[in-house]
């Protein structure tokens, strides 16, 4: 049987008082209505529609949103641009980026400091390379060791940039996760984890699922606690605005 690809998400304009913005429209059979949404710690606007006939009106909705949509842009705080003399968390402890004239490698984390070699121009971008490699590392070394323990292994891992979750599991029995939760405490990220290979036994968050999450990390209230807490902090890093 041959099944249908859903749309890739496509991106068109909405303008509110003069300001143009970029509007993100996607396709989830699971939404049971249309709904719009405003990132709080980036400000990207969405619509999410539950059919492709819904979707062909997705802007048409998203402008009868226009006054909410401005009351929650309003409330966004501005991005952190990564740089030189920028303070971010970096396994939840504040580390400085400073420029170094030489050093063990482009970029490399020491005593509170995340040191970046070359042009000031490139430093943005090698830091958030530097951090992407380290989200990587650290996810993979989680799954590694809780995967077993349910019987169970990923088809994939791979580590994105997203604005909505801070991890998934999808049917493919494909692990994915925010490169973002190298920026939180040791113990947020292993609990995000958990959450993800406990789906590749139960997909829904049932009874079963949250006894297998359990029985990988004893303590999952304080993790989820810190994230509803700081998980909007940690969209503001970014490399341009």
């Amino acid at each position: 049987m041959l099944f249908r690809k859903p749309p890739v998400p496509r991106h068109e304009l909405l303008k509110i008082d003069g300001r143009e913005l970029e509007v993100r429209l996607r396709l989830n059979p699971r939404a049971r209505r249309m709904i719009v949404k405003v990132n709080p710690a980036t400000g990207e606007v969405s619509v999410t529609a539950p059919s492709r006939r819904g979707l062909a009106h997705a802007m048409d909705f998203a402008r009868g949103q226009q006054d909410w949509i401005k009351e929650q842009l309003a409330k966004v705080p501005g991005p952190v641009l990564l740089g030189a003399g920028i303070t971010i968390p970096f396994h939840g402890v504040p580390h400085q980026i400073r420029a170094a004239a030489k050093g063990p490698a482009p970029v490399w984390a020491e005593d509170g400091v995340i040191w970046v070699r070359g042009r000031e121009a490139h430093a943005s971008r090698r830091v958030l390379d530097f951090l992407k490699k380290e989200a990587r590392t650290a996810l993979e070394a989680r799954v590694v060791d809780h995967a077993p323990r349910l019987a169970t292994k990923p088809s994939r891992i791979t580590v994105r940039d997203t604005a909505s979750r801070w991890g998934s599991c999808s049917s493919g029995r494909s692990l994915s996760f925010s490169w973002r939760l190298i920026l939180a405490p040791s113990f947020v990220l292993d609990y995000v984890v958990a959450h993800e290979v406990a789906h590749l036994r139960e997909m829904n968050h049932g009874p079963s699922f949250w006894a297998h999450v359990k029985s990988l990390v004893a303590d999952i209230k304080t993790p989820q606690a810190w994230l509803k807490k700081n998980g909007r902090e940690l969209q503001r890093y970014a490399v341009k605005a």
